[in-house]
């Protein structure tokens, strides 16, 4: 190749001549990256050099060969800018294979490699295509996640602020990711990136591609230090999704009495109907659950509610055989019968 333009399988080969704490260098993966590869369809490394395709001629490299090509100089930028002159011309399609490598190695904290992607022009705000996403749907649906997404969601702090540095979204359009970083982090129960990405100012009440909120995440996934994490930034608690579930139901499924109480007494509505007219308290006598329902009682849910087949939720109690359930909701109709 032309000294004019710039050795892109040179590049590659730079990644396995890495220093010794580098273990893709010997040909296998650290442990994390493995449980990831498991859990997640990304791109390893290993692959890399067989998926690249270098450009068809030096002449469509971005490398300044000459004062006449070169960037205006400017007293707020380096002398010499090292990482444009490695990017290169890249196509749709190459564009997306750099993208994929990018959110595989930000997922697994790879500084090395994650640096050199974005000098050769890896798109830092390019989702990849992740299966099983969202398990709540049976079969379960694939989403796609941009490469601080998949950071947040893998605790890798480091990484997170290098992606942002470089101009990362934190919160990004849902064509570029379907999930926000928050929402991974959240749904990896990590309070302290959860921190860390609103301190930066990521959207608390941001919707995912289903209208789910980080909040719901968290009451579905996280524990008590990430639900008061997020309340400190004032989540609409009533935000629904587009199945008109809250982030009281998100709790009440899973039984996590303690979240539910922290939502109850930051205001949630215990009385939030969903599409059917159903209650919390419905909810509760379906899961079977007398904590749950004991938890809404004693944040005044109305025990007296109809649902729109006209059922309270003694009847559902009663109907699925839940005594201990339905001793509750009967004493609690009758007390608030009296008011």
């Amino acid at each position: 190749m032309s000294t004019m333009g710039y050795d892109v399988m040179a590049a590659w080969d730079r990644i396995f001549t890495l220093q010794p704490r580098d273990s893709i260098q010997h040909g296998c993966l650290q442990p994390q990256f493995h449980d990831l590869l498991a859990s997640k369809t990304i791109l390893p490394f290993q692959h890399a050099k067989q998926s690249w395709s270098p450009p068809s001629s030096p002449q469509s490299l971005s490398f300044p060969s000459s004062p006449a090509n070169s960037p205006p100089s400017s007293p707020l930028a380096p002398a010499c800018d090292v990482a444009a002159s490695r990017r290169i011309s890249l196509s749709a399609k190459g564009k997306h294979s750099l993208a994929d490598k990018l959110y595989a190695a930000a997922c697994a904290g790879d500084l090395d490699h994650v640096q050199l992607l974005l000098d050769m022009g890896a798109p830092i705000n390019v989702g990849t295509v992740i299966e099983n996403l969202y398990e709540t749907f049976k079969p379960a649906k694939s989403g796609r996640l941009s490469p601080l997404a998949g950071a947040a969601g893998h605790g890798q702090f480091d990484m997170a602020e290098l992606l942002i540095v470089h101009g990362a979204a934190i919160n990004p359009s849902l064509d570029q990711s379907s999930c926000s970083p928050l929402h991974e982090a959240c749904r990896a129960n990590d309070s302290e990136m959860a921190r860390f990405l609103l301190e930066l100012g990521a959207d608390v009440d941001m919707n995912n591609c289903y209208k789910t909120t980080p909040l719901m995440y968290a009451a579905k996934h996280g524990s008590v230090d990430l639900m008061e994490t997020l309340l400190e930034f004032a989540p609409d608690l009533h935000k629904r999704s587009f199945i008109n579930t809250a982030a009281i139901h998100a709790a009440i499924w899973p039984a996590k009495i303690d979240v539910l109480e922290l939502l109850l007494r930051a205001g949630a509505n215990p009385d939030q109907p969903l599409f059917d007219g159903s209650t919390p308290l419905h909810c509760a006598a379906n899961v079977r659950n007398p904590n749950v329902a004991q938890c809404l009682l004693k944040y005044n849910a109305d025990p007296t509610r109809r649902n729109e087949q006209g059922k309270t939720a003694l009847e559902i109690a009663q109907e699925s055989d839940c005594i201990e359930v339905a001793q509750l909701l009967s004493k609690a109709q009758t007390l608030w019968k009296r008011r």
